[in-house]
């Protein structure tokens, strides 16, 4: 009767521990992919390398973009004479616009000291 009593009474005090769990849910989960089949499925039909064009579709851009491509790959045809000519052009009217921003400049300058002194006569 009494060792009955004393297992009862050690049974309360020691802490409650859960129950195992079962064998099947502590395996592992099952693989998602498997490479079994694999490479005879790819050699069935012959393996085939993906199609890449050697060269842009010109489909559904600018018909004028397109003719000026093909000019463009050509390259212009011109002497050395009218080539420096062209250049001395460029050079020309570069100076041209260097020159008409230094004029601009140089009025806004003015402009802005006009602004300054305006307030200070005003006082």
């Amino acid at each position: 009767f009494g060792s009955r009593y004393e297992c009862a009474v050690q049974s309360a005090k020691l802490p409650r521990t859960p129950p195992r769990s079962s064998s099947s849910s502590a395996m592992a989960k099952s693989k998602n992919h498997t490479g079994n089949n694999q490479v005879y499925k790819n050699h069935r039909n012959g393996i085939k390398k993906t199609r890449r064009p050697k060269k842009m579709s010109m489909q559904g851009m600018n018909c004028k973009f397109v003719r000026n491509q093909a000019f463009a790959k050509r390259g212009m045809n011109c002497t050395p004479e009218e080539k420096e000519t062209r250049l001395a052009a460029q050079k020309e009217a570069q100076k041209k616009m260097e020159e008409k921003k230094v004029q601009e400049r140089a009025i806004r300058l003015k402009e802005l000291e006009a602004e300054k002194e305006a307030p200070k006569s005003k006082k």
